[in-house]
């Protein structure tokens, strides 16, 4: 059985941005932090995979519609603007220009003045350039109480009035990236007020929770879609139903529902695991007004049901539910992680143009140098590998799902409250530590004396299976995560080395020869800070090992041949404490919610 359909043609036109756009993001230092811009640009690019749309930040912190730091505004709009022949220009200025006083009507005329400048500039250099003209993001007066009578957000509230009454007439689009963050804050400060501070930290420059907000009022001024795809299936009739912006193949119904489905698109990465970043989302419409990647499964009987997607769980849900219909994008599915990477490629190609523009082309132009030149074009030449990288990253993959009744096959084998279930080895090389503790529901381990280590292995074993824990080690402790361990500690094991030269993440013998794989870019997605999720899959007499780090792939190897010791297929999972002077005095490896999905 087979259906396709793609989104209706007028909801993707109305998307501001078309294929041969050049895009320059013009503003201040909230515009330098590249985060709304890069949020912006992995929509676009993952969004609409098949348009080909460049994109230049060029944000400089202290503009001011008169310039700054970088030079005069003349030579920012020529240099930095120009230069790089845009067909679209956002302008972002207002927050240094009000200059956190009350409203005067003095300093608002040299903004308004110079506003309708870079506009008059911006068109005479660019013939034809569409021009969003961005009312400033707010000044935090909601979780902090206001300066001064009426606060310093209402003032560049009318300052953003004036560019509508400007702008509108000129033809500029309007963005709005003040009301729509305000109101959030107001929402995150009535449910969580210490978290809500910490959506914009100093009151004026947001994290990545607050940018994401104020990409989202970016892309509704552009007319961005909703609907990353959407999936209808029927169990009752055995029918396929609407299907948008995807194709669906290969649906089987039965005690399985299964079927091959390719997006066209791939969700905005939202990581609800972050505590700030899920409250600003929370307390705002960005899900359903720009990243809905609907599951619907309509005609089935009650009770919990388990989404895999590849093979890999990605959540249970309720029959109800999924009758209502399941946003995807709010989960960590593959798709997910592909679009996580696409951003993270375009954080890097902007990193390497900041490089280029603020480390090299201007603090060196006085200095004439005759190779400069070359330089700069190698840069560039740098910087157009990595946006291949990217565009290529965001290419539609497809996907294998199974929609299993009952709850997740994954079964906790550490209860939380002792070490029913696990013993501690009494022969590992690392020795036989008995500082395993249980408190609140974490497991930690430590030396119990200087220098000695050992495992803590589970009593039953295993063969095929995938186990997933997470993670919180003091930093400077060597730890790892045995899979198919015997009592000795002789295992596959996934490396959890959290110091110096340590690395997390990838596979190596303890105790076995010629087993060695490194993680790819595990720094990347690992957080310093709080808890990290890891899993690891293992599979097959000759071992194929996977391992995923918050919901990325990090390492995807297969042995040459099954270098357990005796050959075993089976094992124990345990983990570690190193042994000798990998591990800081006084430190702990954390674990919690640690549980097991066996396979075929």
């Amino acid at each position: 059985m087979t259906a396709a359909a793609l989104l209706p043609l007028f909801a993707q036109d109305a998307f501001h941005l078309k294929s041969g756009d050049r895009v320059v993001f013009f503003g201040d230092s909230i515009t330098d932090q590249r985060l709304y811009t890069t949020f912006v640009e992995t929509y676009a690019v993952t969004r609409f995979p098949d348009r080909n749309i460049a994109f230049v930040h060029s944000g400089w912190g202290g503009d001011r519609v008169t310039g700054g730091g970088g030079g005069g505004i003349g030579e920012r709009l020529t240099r930095d603007v120009l230069a790089y022949k845009p067909t679209v220009v956002t302008i972002m200025l207002g927050m240094n220009d009000g200059r956190v006083r009350a409203f005067n009507d003095e300093i608002f005329f040299l903004y308004s003045r110079g506003y309708k400048d870079i506009v008059k500039q911006l068109k005479a250099g660019a013939p034809g350039v569409r021009i969003t003209g961005i009312q400033p993001s707010p000044y935090d007066d909601v979780t902090r109480a206001p300066l001064f009578p009426g606060g310093y957000n209402a003032v560049l509230l009318k300052y953003g009035q004036f560019i509508e009454e400007m702008g509108r007439p000129e033809g500029l689009t309007i963005a709005d990236l003040n009301t729509g963050v305000t109101a959030m804050l107001a929402k995150a400060n009535a449910v969580d007020p210490d978290n809500a501070k910490k959506i914009i930290p100093d009151r004026v420059h947001p994290g990545p929770s607050g940018h994401l907000i104020m990409a989202a009022g970016l892309l509704k001024a552009w007319g961005a879609p909703a609907v990353v795809s959407s999936v209808e299936l029927d169990a009752r009739s055995r029918k396929v139903g609407t299907v948008e912006n995807a194709s669906v193949e290969g649906v089987q119904f039965g005690s399985t529902i299964s079927w091959t489905e390719t997006d066209k698109a791939l969700p905005l990465p939202v990581d609800f695991t972050d505590p700030v970043m899920a409250l600003a989302v929370n307390s705002s419409d960005f899900m359903d007004t720009l990243n809905r990647q609907t599951l619907r499964v309509n005609g089935l009987a009650d009770g919990p049901y388990t989404l895999r997607i590849d093979g890999s769980e990605v959540g249970t849900f309720a029959a109800a539910d999924l009758a209502k219909g399941v946003n995807l994008a709010g989960v960590k599915t593959p798709m997910w992680a592909q679009a996580y990477l696409v951003h993270s490629l375009t954080k890097k190609h902007t990193d390497v143009h900041q490089a280029r523009w603020r480390t090299f082309q201007v603090p060196l132009a006085p200095e004439q140098a005759s190779s400069m030149a070359n330089a700069l074009a190698a840069m560039d030449a740098l910087e157009q590998e990595l946006i291949d990288k990217q565009r290529a990253a965001a290419r539609p993959v497809a996907h294998r799902f199974e929609l299993v009744k009952g709850a997740s096959a994954f079964q906790p084998i550490f209860n939380g409250t002792d070490l029913t279930g696990w013993h501690i080895s009494k022969t590992s090389s690392h020795g036989d530590t008995q500082a395993w503790m249980v408190e609140s529901g974490v497991l930690t381990g430590a030396q119990d004396r200087p220098r000695n280590g050992g495992i803590l292995l589970t009593d039953r074993k295993y063969k095929n299976f995938e186990v997933q824990m997470e993670i919180s080690p003091t930093y400077g402790c060597d730890s790892g995560l045995f899979l198919r361990s015997n009592e000795k500690g002789q295992a596959y094991q996934v490396m959890l080395d959290y110091l110096d030269g340590g690395a997390i993440g990838g596979v190596y013998g303890e105790g076995l020869k010629g087993v060695e794989a490194p993680a790819v870019n595990w720094r990347e997605h690992w957080k310093s800070a709080g808890w990290n999720h890891i899993r690891a899959r293992i599979e097959g007499d000759t071992p194929h090992i996977q391992v995923w780090l918050n919901g990325i792939r990090i390492t995807d190897w297969t042995d040459n041949a099954n270098h357990a010791a005796d050959g075993a297929v089976n094992g124990m999972v345990a983990v570690q404490v190193h042994a000798g002077s990998r591990w800081i005095p006084g430190g702990k490896h954390r674990f919690r919610n640690i549980s097991v999905r066996e396979l075929p």
